[in-house]
Formats: structure tokens, C-alpha cells, sequence
């Protein structure tokens, strides 16, 4: 080979490497933002399973399907998810409903869209838009029928049961109970068959079936051990005391409701606490202990307040006009009575605005007859 073709060849090997190291570095500061948008895209990510960690801690009687939506790569799917989560956990309802409606145009197939149509009708539940939520998730039901989604159809059946409970229609909610419980068993939910089985003795108790209610409270609560879910441990807990209250033994009841109370702290359940608290005040009137009623009673309340739960700032407020009423104070209970028929009416339940009326009527009596 002759010298020129030497020096050539070694000129053009040179730039071949300088052009080599050129493009390398390109590459290098072109990809540099990609991993930092990656890192960034991980982090929401893990705040987005976090905030739904800590809701599935927090919420009562409603169960969650995520299906599809914790394991999302896009982006900007993840910041939404986030954000509507993280409202939900705050008792922010309608901000939640309203990211929710966001994704949904974004869902990949019907078990997402599932998932977003479930999360909207929890947030119309807490924020008292009963009768929404019962149309959403009779939209769940619809799609995961068609898409024979079995755990989806599950979850939205166990939902819309509560719906009719707080509705007061007990024995439509029975029905959606017992289905929710069947497609659990068929397909080895026991985390879904541990919360059936404790909301089916819920109505068995509103019923007057005690016993039944019993047994399937017991139930629920071998099957929640069993699997270590401490929620749902602690709200049947605390059903089992208001059970043996009704039953008029004081003093299980109580038990239970300390049981209830120290789990709910525990894993740090502000809603199940309320409950719990609300219990062993009225226990304590049972026990002659009135000095520890208002006690506890109020604390339940201040929670609930907190906490933005209409459903349970009504019971407290009834709980708390009870407590008047036994202690000679009418006026106090009737006026706590009407604030809780208040809120009852904005949560369209049926069932307790009836027994409301009730109230309101025993107090006004009462009034009457002191006057005379």
C-alpha cells in the first residue's frame, strides 16, 4: 500500500472516531432529561401507591378495585391518579370525582375504566350523592358484565349494597351482599368474602336478627384474621359490641368496643375510631357512668367533623341528642335531632330521616308535657 493511502486511511479512521465520540455525547445529553423525566415519573408513582395505601387504611364497608391503575407507566395518567387519590384521602369528594372524570377518557380498556367508575362512585357515596353513586355503579356492573370482569362485578355489587343499606332498602342490599359474597367465594377473594360476610350480618342486625348477625360477624372475623386484614378486624369488632349492647349485656359490649378502638388506633383508622368511640359512650350510659358519655361521645363527633364523614356526623349527632333526652334536657335533644335529619336528608337515608321523624315527634312530646 502506498504512503498516501497510509495517511489517508489513518485520516479518515481519525474522524471516524472523532465523529464516533461526537454522536456518544449527543446521546448522552439528549438522554440526560429522559432519565431525569423517568425519575421523576417513578417518584410520582410511588407517592401515587402510597396515597392508595393509606385510603384502603382509611375507608370502611367499601371495597376498592384498582385493577390495571397502580402498575400505570404514562406520565401524565400517573399525576392525575395521584392528585385524585390524594383528594380522596382528604375528604376532598368533589375535587376526587372530578380527576377521576379526568382519566377516565384515558383508560386503556373496560377493567380500567371499571376502576374509575368504582373510585368516582365511592366519592359520591362519602360526599352524599347517594343516588349518584348508585347510578355509577350500576354503570360498573354494566361494563364488567360485558367484559366478564368477575372480581370488578364483585366489588361493585358489595358497593351498591351499602348504597341501598343507607337507602334503607334492606333487603335489595341483602341481595347485592349475598351476590357479592357468591362471585368472592367462586373466585377465592377472601378479603372480598370477609367484608360481605360482616356488611350481610350488618342487615341481619338492622333486621332485628341478632343472632344471625352474630354468626356472620363471626365469621367475617375468623376470615379477616386469617389473612391479617386489621380493618376490617376492627369494624366487625366493633359491630359485635353493638350487638351484645342491643342484647343488653353492657360489659361484652364494652370489651368489644375497647378491642375495636385499640386496633382502629393502631393502624391509624380515623373513621372506625369515631365509630368506636361513638359505642362506648352509649355503653356507658348503660354501665350508669353518664359523666363519660358526653366524653366520648363528642370525641366521635369532632372526628367525623374532621374527617368530612356526613354519614357518621349524623349518627353522632343523634347519639349525642339521646343522650340529652335521658338526661332531662328535650330541648337539646330535639335540637340535636333536627341537625342530624339534616344531614341524613343530604345523604338520602331513608331509613334513619324516618326514625328521625321519630325523634323529633318523642321530643317534642316530651316538651309539650314539661310545659304543661
Amino acid at each position: 500500500m502506498s504512503p498516501f493511502w497510509i495517511v489517508s486511511l489513518s485520516i479518515l479512521g481519525g474522524v471516524g472516531a472523532v465523529v464516533g465520540i461526537g454522536w456518544f455525547i449527543w446521546w448522552l445529553v439528549e438522554r440526560r432529561p429522559s432519565r431525569k423525566k423517568d425519575k421523576e415519573t417513578q417518584k410520582i408513582l410511588q407517592e401515587m401507591r402510597v396515597e392508595i395505601k393509606q385510603l384502603k387504611e382509611q375507608n370502611i364497608q367499601t371495597q376498592f378495585y384498582l385493577d390495571g391503575i397502580p402498575e400505570v407507566r404514562d406520565r401524565r395518567k400517573a399525576v392525575i391518579y395521584r392528585d385524585a387519590f390524594r383528594a380522596m384521602r382528604e375528604y376532598q369528594h368533589d375535587d376526587a370525582i372530578k380527576k377521576f372524570q379526568e382519566a377516565f377518557p384515558l383508560a386503556s380498556d373496560p377493567s380500567e375504566r371499571c376502576a374509575i367508575l368504582n373510585l368516582i362512585g365511592l366519592s359520591r357515596g362519602k360526599s352524599g350523592a347517594t343516588r349518584d353513586a348508585e347510578k355509577t355503579y350500576l354503570e360498573v356492573i354494566k361494563i364488567a358484565e360485558q367484559a366478564k370482569i368477575e372480581d370488578a362485578l364483585a366489588v361493585a355489587y358489595g358497593n351498591i349494597g351499602v348504597v341501598y343499606y343507607i337507602l334503607g332498602e334492606l333487603r335489595k342490599a341483602l341481595e347485592y351482599f349475598e351476590e357479592a359474597l357468591k362471585i368472592n367465594e367462586k373466585i377465592g377473594n377472601l378479603e372480598g368474602q370477609a367484608s360481605q360476610l360482616g356488611n350481610i350480618g350488618i342487615v341481619h342486625y338492622s333486621l332485628g336478627k341478632l343472632r344471625n348477625a352474630l354468626e356472620y360477624y363471626e365469621k367475617s372475623l375468623g376470615v379477616a384474621e386469617q389473612i391479617g386484614n386489621k380493618k376490617v378486624q376492627a369494624q366487625i369488632l366493633g359491630n359485635i359490641g353493638v350487638t351484645y349492647a342491643t342484647l343488653d349485656e353492657p360489659q361484652k359490649a364494652l370489651g368489644y368496643q375497647q378491642k375495636a378502638l385499640g386496633l382502629a388506633e393502631k393502624i391509624g383508622n380515623l373513621e372506625i375510631q369515631a365509630k368506636a368511640l361513638g359505642n362506648i359512650g352509649i355503653v356507658n350510659q348503660s354501665l350508669g357512668e353518664p359523666h363519660k358519655v358526653f366524653e366520648y361521645l363528642e370525641k366521635a363527633l369532632e372526628i367525623n367533623e374532621k374527617i368530612g364523614n356526613l354519614e357518621g356526623q349524623a349518627e353522632g349527632l343523634v347519639n349525642i341528642g339521646v343522650a340529652y333526652g335521658n338526661k332531662g334536657d328535650h330541648q337539646k335533644a330535639l335540637d340535636y335531632f333536627q341537625s342530624a335529619r339534616e344531614k341524613f336528608v343530604r345523604i338520602e337515608a331513608k331509613l334513619m330521616i324516618e326514625k328521625m321523624n321519630h325523634y323529633i315527634a318523642l321530643a317534642k312530646q316530651k316538651l309539650a308535657e314539661k310545659k304543661k
